[in-house]
């Protein structure tokens, strides 16, 4: 489900139905996840966490633990970004993860994340953003902004 395009952008009671009922159609349980456990892991599907018991999403994931459900798919991108050495992910791609259009909501959501203490965002002369992860010892690479 997470990969399917405009996904992000379907409320959460509507996706976790869609589970129930794929569930169902496909015979499996639903594994008796809730709700808000249905968030937590679609959070991490569409962010890419692949292996959530590695010891760099374990890391990860404990870092954006004090994060809302709905907050925490752009922060394991960017977290995930900065493990790999790889570029902040673009503000329109933060944007699909979030479900939202709104690249001025991305920068307010960047924004939070740096008063909560869980990132800080670096811009250097040339405009490129970069974005450490104090915690873990991470960052990501520069960033065209």
């Amino acid at each position: 489900m997470a990969a399917e395009d405009g996904v992000t952008f379907q409320p959460q009671s509507k996706l976790f139905q869609d589970f129930t009922v794929r569930c169902r159609m496909q015979r499996l349980t639903s594994g008796h996840v809730d709700m808000n456990q249905f968030r937590r892991r679609f959070a991490m599907a569409v962010a890419g966490v692949d292996d959530p018991a590695s010891d760099g999403w374990r890391d990860i994931l404990r870092a954006g633990s004090v994060l809302a459900d709905d907050l925490l798919a752009p922060f394991l991108a960017i977290a995930g970004a900065a493990r790999d050495g790889l570029p902040c992910p673009p503000d329109e791609e933060l944007a699909r993860i979030y479900g939202t259009n709104s690249q001025g909501r991305i920068r307010r959501l960047l924004d939070h994340y740096e008063k909560c203490g869980l990132i800080v965002v670096r811009t250097d002369f040339s405009g490129r953003r970069s974005v450490s992860i104090p915690e873990l010892g991470y960052a990501t690479e520069p960033l065209e902004a």
